[in-house]
C-alpha cells in the first residue's frame, strides 16, 4: 500500500494522528486526505481549510455539509464548485443548514436556489457526484 492510500485509510478510520496537517495531499483526481475525512465526518474540530477543491471543484466544505458546517463555525456557504453548486446547496440537500440559517437566494448556474432544493423543488433528479 503506498503512502498516499494509507493515509486515506486512516481519514476514512478516523486513526490520523493528532497533529497530521497534510490534509492537501490528494490523488489524481484532486481528492485530498480532507475530503476523504470530510466525508466520513473524520476532520479535527479545529480544522480550517475549507477550499481544498478536487478537479470538479468540490471543496471539503462541500463534502463535510452533510455533517452539519455549523459545527465549525463555517460560514462560507456561497464557496462554490465549478457548476454553481455552494457549500450551502450541499448543506441543504443533506438537510443540514444551521436554524439561523439566511442565504436563501443563492442561486447556482442553472438558478437553482438553495430555497429550491431545501423545498425539493430543484426540478432535477440530482444525486450529488461527491455526497
Amino acid at each position: 500500500m503506498n503512502g498516499l492510500n494509507k493515509l486515506f485509510e486512516q481519514a476514512r478510520e478516523g486513526t490520523l494522528p493528532p497533529d497530521f496537517d497534510q490534509w492537501a495531499l490528494a490523488n489524481e483526481f484532486g481528492r485530498s486526505v480532507a475530503h476523504v475525512a470530510a466525508t466520513y465526518d473524520h476532520l479535527p474540530p479545529d480544522f480550517d481549510q475549507w477550499d481544498i477543491a478536487d478537479i470538479a471543484g468540490c471543496t471539503v466544505a462541500h463534502m463535510a455539509a452533510a455533517h452539519g458546517l455549523a459545527r465549525w463555525g463555517f460560514d462560507r456557504w456561497d464557496m462554490s464548485d465549478k457548476y454553481g453548486w455552494s457549500v450551502a446547496h450541499a448543506a441543504a440537500w443533506h438537510r443540514k443548514l444551521p436554524d439561523n440559517f439566511d442565504r436563501w437566494e443563492l442561486a447556482d448556474d442553472d438558478g437553482i436556489t438553495v430555497r429550491d432544493v431545501y423545498d425539493g423543488n430543484d426540478g432535477k433528479d440530482r444525486k450529488l457526484k461527491w455526497s
